[in-house]
């Protein structure tokens, strides 16, 4: 009765280990194809100087680290303008003190380098808006994980983690023929 009811537990099994197998490779082959899909459109947005980091964590050199809100916390790169808003905790030099980083303006130097090797980007950039001058460098994974260091006059170098979320192109919709009377 035993061998019976071993026997019988070890076709159960077996039988629900085969079909897990085959439903598993079908997820992979699932998730391989959403993982290129987005490798495709973090490419081609970065190729094409449209996107947004969201940053959702902030770097203290000394303390850890802070959780950011992503719909407060980004940087957006629009063809040859840039805006960058973004949460600040460290030292600073000058007699304002400073809460944050907030600019739009035209980067006045913009590199982009890709490491064929790692899979990755690397963007460096210097936005001025008055007379503030904030070197910024991110390093883009081509998932779409961002890594950028903040840095300026004022600032110590701060560094932020986030997402890359590609800016979709506006699809035009023809007008429809006008009706004739």
């Amino acid at each position: 009765m035993k061998k019976l009811l071993l026997i019988v537990l070890a076709v159960v099994c077996l039988a629900q280990f085969t079909a897990s197998g085959k439903t598993n490779s079908s997820d992979r082959n699932k998730r391989y194809e959403k993982k290129v899909a987005r490798q495709e459109k973090v490419k081609e947005a970065v190729e094409s100087k449209s996107y947004v980091i969201e940053l959702d964590r902030l770097y203290m050199s000394r303390y850890g680290n802070i959780n950011l809100s992503s719909g407060r916390n980004y940087i957006i790169i629009k063809g040859n303008s840039a805006a960058i808003s973004a949460g600040y905790m460290g030292r600073q030099r000058g007699l304002i003190p400073v809460a944050g980083i907030r600019l739009n303006g035209k980067p006045s130097v913009y590199k982009l380098h890709k490491n064929e090797a790692k899979g990755n980007y690397r963007v460096e950039m210097e936005v001025t808006e008055g007379s503030d001058t904030f070197h910024i460098t991110m390093t883009i994974s081509e998932n779409g994980n961002c890594s950028a260091i903040i840095s300026g006059a004022k600032i110590d170098n701060t560094r932020y983690s986030g997402n890359l979320v590609p800016i979709e192109k506006k699809k035009t919709v023809p007008e429809p023929d006008y009706i004739k009377l």
